[in-house]
C-alpha cells in the first residue's frame, strides 16, 4: 500500500512504514503501564507516518490524540470511532461545535474556551479534559483556576465525564528531579477523584508515579527512544525506513574537494557517491559526521548536505548507480541522524513523512 505526499512522485525518496512495528511497540507500552488506558498520539499526521493509516492499524487503541479539531475531523470522515482528544483545544465557536458534532474530547486549557462550550449548542454529550500547567509553562491552568474552571464546568448541563490532564516538561532525563516535581503537584491538588492523564511517552518507560488512569504514547509509538539515555531503544522497534538510491558512483582524486563551499577535501583517491536525497526530501542539512546504509555496509555522509542530493564515501563498497540507500531506520537510528545534526527524530519524521512516498507493510 502506498500513500503519496504532496511532492512524492516528484522525489526519489520515499519513506517505508513498518505498521506491526507500530503494534508492537502500542503492546510494549501498554505492557509498561497495565492499569492505564493508552492513548495513541497521532498528530502532526502521526509524526509523518500518516495519522489514518496509523489509526487504522491500532484498532484496539484506547484512544487517539491529535492537535487540531481539522486533524480529528479527518480521522473521523475516514471511519475513525475511537475516543480523539484534542490536544490543542478549539480557537473559536465553530470548532467548539465540531468537537461536539463529531463527538471529539477537547483540552480545555483558557477561560475562554470555557465560554465557548458553554454558547454550543450542546445537543449531545461531550467529554473535556481540563488542562493544569504543572510546570511545562506553556497551556494550562494555574492550581489557583483550575477549582473555578471545574465548578464552571459543573453547572453545565449536557456535558459527558471530565477528566484531567497535565504535561511533564523534562521526563526524558532520568536524573532530573522535576518530574517529580510536577508529579507531586499534581496530587497536592487533592483531585484524585478525576481521571488523569499526565505520563507521555517518556513518562511511561521511566517515571511509574505517572502512569495514571491514561498516559499517551507518542515518539515511543513510532519507536524512537524517549529517552536522552537511549536505555529504551533496544525495546523499541523502529517504524519508519527512509530510503532513496545511488545517483551516480564517480572517481575522484586526492585533493579535490566535494559540494558546496569544498568543506571536504578527499584524503586520498577514492570513490564518492551521490545519493537521490537531501533537506528537500527531509534529510538534515546540518548532519556532522553521520552514515548511511549501502548494500548492508555503512557509508559515511562526506560534504555538506545539498538540497536534492548528499555525497557519501563509498571506498570498500560495491555499489552502482540505482543501488537502494537506506537513510535511516533499523540501522542507521533516526535518534543517531537527529544527534549529529542537533535536533531530536520526531523533526526528522515530520520532515520526511510530508515529502516521500510513504509505504506501507505489515
Amino acid at each position: 500500500m502506498t500513500s503519496p505526499s504532496k511532492n512524492s512522485s516528484l522525489r526519489h525518496s520515499r519513506v517505508v512504514i513498518d505498521l506491526q512495528a507500530i503494534r508492537d511497540n502500542y503492546a510494549y507500552l501498554r505492557s509498561l503501564a497495565p492499569e492505564s488506558r493508552v492513548i495513541a498520539v497521532i498528530k502532526a499526521d502521526a509524526y509523518g507516518h500518516g495519522a489514518v493509516q496509523v489509526a487504522r492499524a491500532l484498532p484496539d487503541a484506547d484512544a487517539f490524540a491529535v492537535a487540531t479539531s481539522m486533524e480529528a475531523l479527518e480521522l473521523r470522515e475516514a471511519g475513525i470511532e475511537q475516543k480523539i482528544l484534542v490536544l490543542g483545544g478549539v480557537v473559536d465557536a465553530r470548532e467548539m461545535q465540531d468537537c461536539i458534532d463529531a463527538g471529539l474530547d477537547p483540552v480545555i486549557h483558557q477561560d475562554w474556551q470555557l465560554r465557548l462550550l458553554a454558547d454550543a449548542d450542546r445537543h449531545r454529550p461531550i467529554d473535556i479534559w481540563l488542562k493544569f500547567n504543572s510546570g511545562m509553562g506553556r497551556l494550562g491552568f494555574e492550581a489557583e483556576e483550575l477549582e473555578a474552571a471545574l465548578a464552571f464546568l459543573l453547572d453545565l448541563k449536557g456535558l459527558g465525564e471530565i477528566r484531567l490532564m497535565t504535561h511533564l516538561a523534562n521526563a526524558d532525563d532520568r536524573e532530573d528531579g522535576k518530574s517529580l516535581e510536577q508529579i507531586e503537584r499534581v496530587d497536592t491538588l487533592g483531585l484524585q477523584e478525576y481521571e488523569w492523564g499526565v505520563a507521555n511517552s517518556a513518562g511511561i518507560v521511566a517515571w511509574p508515579g505517572a502512569r495514571r488512569p491514561w498516559v499517551r504514547a507518542g515518539i515511543a509509538l513510532y519507536g524512537a527512544d524517549p529517552m536522552l539515555d537511549h536505555q529504551t531503544q533496544q525495546c523499541l522497534k523502529p517504524a519508519m525506513q527512509f530510503e532513496s538510491q545511488l545517483l551516480a558512483v564517480n572517481r575522484r582524486r586526492k585533493g579535490q574537494g566535494i559540494g558546496y563551499g569544498g568543506r571536504f577535501v578527499c584524503p586520498r583517491d577514492m570513490r564518492v557517491g551521490v545519493v537521490a536525497a537531501g533537506y528537500a526530501d527531509g534529510y538534515p542539512r546540518h548532519l556532522q559526521g553521520g552514515q548511511v546504509l549501502v548494500n548492508g555496509q555503512h557509508a559515511p555522509v562526506i560534504g555538506r548536505v545539498s538540497m536534492d542530493m548528499i555525497t557519501i564515501d563509498l571506498e570498500g563498497i560495491d555499489a552502482f548507480a540505482g543501488d537502494r540507500v537506506i537513510l535511516w531506520g533499523r540501522d542507521p537510528l533516526a535518534i543517531d541522524i537527529a544527534e549529529r545534526s542537533e535536533t531530536i527524530a520526531y523533526e526528522l519524521f515530520c520532515h520526511a513523512g510530508c515529502h516521500g512516498t510513504r509505504v506501507y507493510r505489515g
